[in-house]
């Protein structure tokens, strides 16, 4: 499960600025809200969801690049030698020399196992440093360190780093995504949490070009794919979609697959409200973007609340009716439905999820820009004077939390001038 995340010097954000899964000690009016939204209990308990808010441009979505680009690297700088040149983008805003390029940290566990795995970049966007902590018989202990060129192992613990051919490590190389393709147990199983249970909107996760086609549609299509529509069609169903039937259609250009035209069934009805036949929806161009993206859900979300993991999305409430959303999030706190404890982090404009009858205090973050352009991550529950049942929603949009946007009025005295 997903404990924190840490970035700096990536995008907006200049100082190391964390987003924390782990509770707080704080009590809900009402005990249920906790019980929904909190997994696990002492300290291997977790939050389930967790919602960001701020203004346009104040550094939201950059907390989620920070985590794809974190996710790409460990999936691919071992196959890719320009990923980290192509996709890097440090700070830019401030004259200081920078310590680092680029830093981001991930504290998960595994099997209640608590691993804290993190990388540095440098100004040539080489791996700079690198560290994974791990457990031991009392607290954490270093399982690998790198500093430049050098790594140090600890072979008791990480017995799978030592012994390898590390010649043929690039400084552009993660050393954990290079450990686990020897199958190291350890880096394998973090690897494999970081690319395959981390699941966020937006990433290609069937591998394929979909373009103009639609994205971030693969997981779903693999069900598809495997037979399991009914599956699909219940997903729909549970958002107010009725379709009876899902079939994929490849498109292929030049002998390449661009991906797939989903086309869906619906009832077609007499003047008595009988059936009388069916009729063939292409999803790209008869449904709304609503659809189109519900339907991107499935998949990842079908992943998550069977096998477990982090759904990360941007703009959640984009394209989706308020009470949807609000049924998204109720899918989460189900423990009947979210059998493996999956875990969302959301970033959104709609105040009608902060309700303390939804969510907790620390449950919401905000990101607000400084007088020097830097994004500042700090959850509601770091605010002093707050009560666990105020009108979250209301004090946000009176002020009382920052993170609201600073409006300029020159528009409107040119207009009245």
């Amino acid at each position: 499960m997903l404990i924190q995340f840490t970035v700096g010097n990536y995008r907006s954000f200049h100082e190391l600025q964390s987003i924390n899964f782990r509770p707080t000690g704080l009590v809900s009016e009402d005990k249920k809200v906790d019980a929904c939204n909190i997994a696990g209990k002492g300290d291997n308990s977790v939050l389930k969801i967790i919602g960001v808010y701020g203004a346009n441009g104040s550094g939201k979505s950059n907390l989620i690049k920070g985590l794809s680009f974190f996710k790409k690297l460990v999936a691919t700088s071992l196959t890719s030698e320009e990923i980290l040149r192509r996709e890097h983008n440090y700070f830019k805003l401030s004259s200081a020399p920078l310590e680092h390029h680029g830093y981001f940290q991930l504290i998960l566990t595994i099997k209640d196992k608590k691993y804290r795995y993190g990388f540095a970049l440098d100004e040539k966007a080489d791996v700079q440093s690198e560290w994974l902590f791990g457990p031991a018989e009392k607290n954490e202990t270093f399982y690998f360190t790198r500093k430049k060129g050098k790594i140090d192992i600890n072979t008791e613990r990480f017995k799978e780093g030592s012994q390898l051919p590390l010649n043929n490590l690039r400084k552009d190389t993660l050393f954990l995504t290079f450990c686990s393709s020897y199958a190291g147990n350890i880096s394998s199983s973090i690897k494999d949490f970081i690319t395959d249970q981390i699941i966020i909107e937006g990433d290609n996760e069937a591998g394929t070009f979909y373009g103009m086609f639609g994205k971030d549609r693969g997981l779903t299509d693999t069900l598809v794919e495997k037979g399991q529509k009914s599956t699909v069609l219940e997903w729909l169903t549970e958002a107010g979609l009725s379709f009876t039937d899902v079939e994929l259609h490849e498109i292929e250009i030049n002998k390449r697959k661009y991906g797939n035209y989903v086309i869906l069934s619906k009832n077609i009805y007499n003047e008595k409200g009988e059936v009388t036949g069916q009729a063939l929806m292409n999803l790209d161009s008869d449904e709304s973007e609503g659809t189109k993206k519900f339907y991107s859900y499935i998949g990842g979300l079908h992943r998550v609340f069977t096998k477990g993991g982090v759904y990360i999305s941007d703009e959640i409430d984009s394209n989706f009716h308020p009470s949807l959303l609000r049924k998204v999030i109720k899918l989460f706190q189900n423990k009947a439905v979210n059998t493996a404890n999956a875990q969302l982090l959301f970033t959104s404009h709609d105040v009608n999820l902060m309700d303390p009858d939804i969510m907790r205090r620390d449950q919401f973050y905000f990101t607000e820009k400084n007088s020097m352009d830097e994004t500042k991550l700090y959850s509601l529950a770091d605010l002093k004077g707050i009560r666990n049942n105020a009108d979250f929603a209301r004090q946000y949009l009176a002020g009382f939390y920052g993170a609201l946007p600073k409006l300029g009025s020159f528009l409107e005295h040119q207009h009245n001038s």
